[in-house]
């Protein structure tokens, strides 16, 4: 025992000793960071480099990683881009796409701020080496688009659509039979468990979603290039080649040049080259000001990630804790006269959701709450969002997806096949529920059934209240059906199709505020300060210390499985863009 517990005590030793170089390691490498190098002056006649690469997440609740470096986010650009706009020593901003991903609602607000940009006078030039559809429904908002004339560059446009894949074939293969209860007949997750092919329902709903934002997507691009609709759909779905580059690109007026990077430049301004680094600035280099304190704010909470419970750790994840405690912050200030809630969420527990949706409630006792819809603000995404005074969704939102599934697998053909026997005693009817090695019982899966519809029922009733319809209306509109922004607006889901800046401007004009400043939630930290504040999680930290920091999305999926485990029952809305 003896020698346990002296063992115990090394391995203890050891792990504080770790803990304790990787804090001082941090500490000295953070202070050699800020004093290592002074904040650069601008000089005047600067151009900002706007280049999107990788992941581009609305809004990052890092500010930099393990290392320093700092974090960007739509939500970095879009304030930078701002703050240019009225910096005289800025004329303009060069925009490179090159493959990244992110939501369109995302690159909607982006293009937003570029043409606030231009509003004032000042100019974005694009380049394009190659890129996609995100990269070019972006650079549309350009003045002016330049192609590398290389065979080897150019630009794929394939439109707009999804794939979801069906298991059920591989799960009976397994011997895994996976039960999937439905509240909706169009509520689609899950299906692809304990289907092989997609619903006709889904098919539909899915058909006339992506039906309706693909026309948004011609339209914007055929408003910004001085094209009719018909000349885009056409390069969409009458060209032969695949990639549109050289003078394909140029005659189908998607770009107005073919030209080496080298002479873009100098078409800019004469003598400007790659290797200036005086007037030529990275936008992650370029620093926010700080802004002086306003007697009146308007507070903007971004819920961004799968609505969970117990997320450790709660980064990108939306949980009732943490999302309560920001908002009781908020409410604890005075200088907070009205509240925007930026939600960018497919949904997930549906409890958390109820959870999440009282604390809002509480806080319209006495400040305004205004939504503002991101990327998608589907399932339990709109059931956070439902009893806001006003919802505005961005003209790419996904949003709808009114219903509620509980999923739970039987594995006893597998148990079959691999010669594993359950045997059970038990004390209690349920003290069995959701084995997965015993065969489902009917009068338990009726249960469950009923208990799914109760939380059907509720939701609605919560969005009948929240959007002044009534139940049979509410229900004309569920059924998991999902929705596009214009069709949403249609069916008084929404109040308006609008950009997060619309709805800062009605949460001042139903607080009855007209000077103030916009304050965000939550306050991004390092990482390293963020497990520090919040705990400090030896697993963890070892994740950090072995370099697997960048694979945090990839936690975020066994979490959101790990929540289905505990929480059957589910808000979730599986759709998304390609």
């Amino acid at each position: 025992m003896r020698g346990k517990w002296f063992a115990f005590g090394c391995l203890t030793s050891i792990i504080i000793l770790i803990a304790t170089l990787v804090l001082v390691f941090h500490s000295a490498s953070n202070y050699m960071n800020r004093h290592s190098t002074e904040k650069k002056k601008l000089v005047s006649d600067t151009w900002l480099v706007l280049k999107l690469e990788n992941e581009i997440k609305e809004f990052n609740e890092l500010s930099d990683d393990f290392w320093g470096k700092k974090q960007s986010s739509a939500h970095n650009y879009i304030q930078k881009i701002n703050q240019a706009a009225h910096d005289k020593n800025i004329t303009g901003i060069i925009l490179q796409p090159e493959y990244f991903s992110c939501g369109y609602a995302t690159l909607d607000g982006i293009m937003a701020a570029l043409q606030n940009f231009r509003d004032q006078g000042k100019s974005v030039f694009a380049y394009v080496n190659s890129t996609t559809n995100r990269g070019y429904y972006l650079t549309t908002v350009a003045n002016r688009i330049y192609l590398n004339p290389s065979a080897s560059a150019g630009i794929l446009l394939t439109g707009v659509g999804g794939h979801i894949l069906y298991y059920e074939q591989l799960l009976n293969k397994l011997g895994i039979d996976m039960q999937v209860i439905h509240a909706g007949k169009y509520k689609a997750a899950g299906e692809q468990f304990n289907r092989s092919d997609m619903s006709p329902e889904f098919r539909e709903n899915l058909s006339s979603l992506y039906s309706d934002i693909y026309s948004q997507m011609i339209s914007t691009i055929a408003a910004n290039r001085n094209l009719t609709e018909a000349e885009v759909k056409a390069v969409y779905e009458d060209r032969n080649d695949i990639w549109l580059n050289g003078e394909a690109a140029l005659k189908a007026g998607l770009v107005d040049e073919l030209v080496i990077y080298k002479n873009f430049l100098e078409r800019l301004k004469p003598g400007f080259t790659e290797q200036d680094e005086v007037t030529r600035l990275s936008i992650n280099s370029y620093e926010l000001n700080t802004l002086p304190i306003a007697l009146n704010k308007i507070a903007v909470l971004y819920a961004e990630g799968s609505i969970m419970a117990q997320a450790e750790p709660a980064l990108n994840v939306i949980t009732a804790q943490k999302t309560s405690k920001l908002l009781q912050k908020i409410k604890d200030n005075p200088k907070i006269k009205a509240v925007v809630i930026r939600v960018n969420s497919p949904g997930g527990s549906a409890l958390e959701s109820e959870l999440i949706l009282n604390a809002v409630r509480d806080l319209q006792l006495t400040k305004p709450v205004v939504v503002s819809m991101g990327d998608v603000a589907a399932s339990g995404g709109y059931y956070i969002a439902c009893s806001a005074d006003q919802i505005f969704a961005d003209p790419m939102t996904i949003t709808g997806s009114i219903g509620v599934v509980a999923m739970f697998p039987n594995l006893t053909s597998m148990g079959e096949k691999i010669g594993v026997n359950a045997n059970t005693v038990k004390f209690g009817r349920y003290s069995d529920f959701l084995n997965p090695w015993e065969k489902p019982d009917p009068n338990e899966l009726a249960a469950m059934q009923r208990s799914i519809m109760q939380v059907y029922d509720e939701f609605k009733s919560h969005v009948a209240n929240g959007r002044d319809l009534t139940l049979n209306e509410v229900e004309d509109i569920a059924q998991g059906r999902v929705w596009s922004s214009k069709q949403a607006l249609q069916n008084g889901l929404i109040d308006a199709v609008g950009s997060l800046d619309d709805a800062v401007k009605k949460a001042a004009e139903l607080a009855s505020v007209t000077g103030y400043q916009v304050e965000y939630y939550p306050e991004p930290s390092s990482l390293m300060d963020y497990f520090l504040k919040e705990y400090f999680d030896i697993e963890m930290a070892a994740s950090i210390i072995s370099g697997k920091v960048e694979q945090l999305d990839i936690l975020n999926e066994l979490q959101r499985l790990k929540a289905i485990q505990q929480q059957p029952r589910q808000a979730y809305c599986p759709v998304e863009l390609n």
